[in-house]
């Protein structure tokens, strides 16, 4: 009773924390949620991802889109992978868009429930129920969570809830005594998953042909028929909105050039599903793991590097375990050599280490990985102690501390803590009610990093420092009211744009109104 009630505890704790974010003007902290919950809602209301078609649009080769989406025939698309819009989309039809806020936290709560079973399966209860924990508060997890319209979080949970289906059955009984229709929902859910993120097809690939050389003779031929159907159903799912969105079964909005619109070749659907996207630069991967891997959440790091040893040392299950470690690292390996090569820089300042950058949500299985290490090393070093009040003592605290910990990572660390991004969207929000108020509906808004606060009310076209941007002013002016909003400019900067830049164009900028460090300009001919 008392396990149950902690945790119920937990599962409160983590929901509502992510409600942090929540705000009536519907603003994302990033580019890839505002599309995503625009995409959605338009899938809601037209079970389709193609608006209405915008002959400006059009005019400017397809440039005239925010961030996240890219541009066809005058029409928006997604600018990433459908499953989430998809999923979420479908649910919002018959719940309301409301229900964005709090989806990926509820799906998150059961997936960790889901995690520690599968753990507690192969280890003790108490392992399992520390793994829910520390799952469900995981710094990664509980950040991203309540930035659930990234995918990263969805996907994971997927994963874990189809791993669970296949290898706990919870179905069985109600299902005849084979309770094959666990396999199969283990399949669809699986589909699902490289839905919502077909771009980590070859290490999932690489994880099931290692744990079926593993385990391969303890399933029956029955069972893997079984998860291979609802495979084929999740991954048609894939396929046909891709087709029917982009025009190819492989084609995502990572293949679709926002200026290019081009019949699809096969060779070409392939770019975004190779090996290493991103080159292979080791020094740079070893750099990025010791930031965002280790030193970032540096007490979880300690025990997990504990905890490791502590697994391989145990005698019950032991092959399970070990080859399980196997697994885990090497798809942990993959993971950091794929995107760690890669240089990004999610926050505007490029010196900053923050858990928005987009390493972290990249690395999420690794985390979810290290969670039973964790609890194996609390777990021992409480055992030492010399009674069961003592052992249940020094559990207690190291929980207490980690949660702690855990608590300043994700809600007052950094630039980036769900507090300040808390504090921003309020800004954002004012911000952006007088902007709207002082545009027109048909105006066109120019930005640097902006179109998340503007877009779906006004047409954005980022960025000004572009000769294309600069290039496509006459035609804008000439077809809608034309605005700028971005860094506020110094006098001299505004006169060189008055004297040189845009007077070449017949163009002239004026100021509208200055919100901080920040400025709305009018764009005109005079």
């Amino acid at each position: 009773m008392a396990s149950k009630a902690i945790t119920g505890v937990l599962a409160l704790i983590f929901f509502l924390g992510t409600l942090i974010l929540v705000n009536p003007s519907n603003l994302y902290v990033s580019p890839d949620e505002t599309a995503n919950a625009y995409f959605a809602t338009l899938f809601s209301q037209t079970a389709s991802f193609q608006g209405t078609f915008d002959a400006l649009v059009q005019s400017l080769d397809g440039r005239l889109h925010p961030r996240s989406s890219v541009s066809v025939d005058g029409v928006l698309l997604p600018g990433s992978f459908l499953g989430l819009p998809f999923l979420y989309g479908a649910i919002a039809a018959l719940l309301g868009t409301w229900i964005f806020w709090i989806l990926t936290p509820i799906i998150t709560v059961f997936a960790a429930f889901a995690w520690g079973r599968i753990i507690e399966r192969f280890t003790t209860p108490l392992i399992g129920k520390l793994s829910f924990g520390l799952f469900l508060l995981h710094p990664a997890v509980w950040y991203y969570s309540a930035r659930g319209l990234m995918h990263n979080v969805l996907f994971v949970d997927l994963l874990v809830l189809s791993a669970w289906m296949f290898l706990e059955r919870p179905l069985r009984r109600s299902a005849g005594s084979r309770g094959i229709v666990n396999d199969i929902i283990a399949g669809v859910l699986l589909g699902l998953a490289l839905f919502v993120r077909t771009s980590e097809l070859y290490w999932i690939l690489g994880g099931l042909l290692l744990a079926g050389a593993c385990w391969m003779k303890q399933v029956s031929l029955r069972r893997l028929s079984a998860a291979f159907l609802g495979l084929t159903l999740g991954l048609t799912l894939l396929f046909g909105m891709n087709l029917l969105t982009y025009g190819g079964p492989l084609q995502t909005g990572y293949t679709i050039g926002a200026t290019q619109i081009q019949d699809l070749q096969t060779g070409d659907t392939l770019d975004a599903l190779t090996t290493l996207p991103f080159g292979f630069h080791p020094m740079n991967a070893w750099r990025h793991l010791l930031s965002y891997g280790v030193e970032m959440f540096w007490w979880m790091s300690a025990l997990a590097l504990l905890g490791f040893f502590v697994l391989l040392s145990q005698k019950r299950h032991a092959w399970t375990i070990r080859s399980s470690l196997v697994v885990a690292a090497l798809i942990s390996l993959w993971l950091v050599f794929m995107y760690g090569s890669w240089e990004i820089h999610d926050n505007p300042d490029p010196t900053q280490i923050t858990m928005a950058n987009s390493y972290v949500r990249y690395w999420l299985p690794m985390y979810l990985f290290s969670t039973p290490m964790i609890a194996a090393a609390i777990v021992w070093i409480g055992a030492h102690g010399r009674s069961r009040v003592a052992q249940a003592l020094i559990v207690g605290t190291l929980c207490l501390l980690v949660v702690s910990l855990n608590v300043r990572a994700v809600f007052v660390q950094g630039q980036d803590g769900l507090v300040t991004m808390r504090q921003e969207l309020q800004e954002s929000a004012t911000i952006q009610e007088s902007v709207l108020r002082l545009t027109p509906g048909n105006a066109v808004i120019i930005v640097e990093r902006a179109d998340k606060l503007f877009f779906p009310e006004r047409r954005v076209l980022y960025p000004l420092r572009d000769e294309t941007t600069y290039a496509a002013m006459p035609v804008l002016v000439s077809q809608a009211p034309l605005y700028y909003y971005g860094i506020t400019f110094p006098e001299v900067d505004l006169a060189y744009l008055n004297g040189s830049r845009l007077k070449r164009m017949d163009l002239q900028i004026e100021l509208v109104q200055t919100y901080n460090q920040e400025s709305l300009y009018h764009i005109f001919s005079p």
